[in-house]
Formats: C-alpha cells, sequence, structure tokens
C-alpha cells in the first residue's frame, strides 16, 4: 500500500499551524517554506477545510489554523480527507465486490485495514512537530 503525495505534503504543510500556534498561518509561506506548489497546496488546504480539519481567517492579516488542538487530530484523518479510505482493498472496508462468506483471503485484508486505522488513528499532529 502507498499513500500519496497528497497526503504527505499536507501532513507536511499541516504541521505548520500547529508551530505558529494562535497566529494565522498563510500558504505562501508554507509553500516556500517546504518547497511545494502554492497551487497545489490550495487544493490540499480545501480537502482540509471541507474535512473541518482547518479554518481561514481572510484578509491581510488572515491565513489557516487548525480547528482543534493538534493532539486532537489524528493522522488517519488527515489521510482520509486527502486520499479517501486507507483500506488496501476495496473488500476490507465496505464488503465491495466481496464475498467475505467464502473468500479465503478477505480475513487478511480486514485485519489489515484494521490495525492501519488503529495505527494511524493513535499518532496525533502533535506528535509530528
Amino acid at each position: 500500500m502507498k499513500f500519496s503525495t497528497k497526503s504527505e505534503y499536507g501532513l507536511r504543510a499541516i504541521v505548520h499551524l500547529d508551530k505558529n500556534g494562535e497566529n494565522p498561518v498563510s500558504l505562501a509561506m508554507i509553500a516556500k517554506e517546504e518547497g511545494l506548489s502554492l497551487a497545489y497546496l490550495e487544493r490540499l488546504f480545501a480537502q482540509l477545510k471541507k474535512a473541518e480539519l482547518i479554518r481561514a481567517d481572510l484578509g491581510a492579516k488572515g491565513g489557516y489554523y487548525l480547528t482543534r488542538p493538534a493532539k486532537e487530530i489524528s493522522v488517519l484523518e488527515m489521510i482520509e480527507a486527502l486520499d479517501g479510505s486507507v483500506a488496501p482493498f476495496s473488500c476490507a472496508d465496505k464488503g465491495i465486490h466481496c464475498n467475505s462468506k467464502k473468500c479465503k483471503i478477505h480475513p487478511v485484508w480486514a485485519k489489515l485495514y484494521s490495525q492501519i486505522r488503529k495505527t494511524l488513528g493513535e499518532i496525533s499532529l502533535a506528535e509530528l512537530i
């Protein structure tokens, strides 16, 4: 299983929001410090805003903030907001295209999915800072 650059860049970028505490952080500053495309960050932050993990204040002194303390936001929430389900196969998540009663492999994927969710759910953004 491989996570996309959306998750990698999103995690790298969002840790900047907690580093600055209550001060708003501009995407231009994050893009410069992380060496990332501003346009790409704008798309990522739109998804994070939709997932209600961040909020934005407009204006000259505006910027982005976390909606909750970093210790209350898990890496799992971030990844799912940007990439969707972390299931290795769709049958592990929603049982799509799966006959789990007859499938001998299903328990392996279900256990793996459960462990991935558990591990990523236990890691907070605060631990990445």
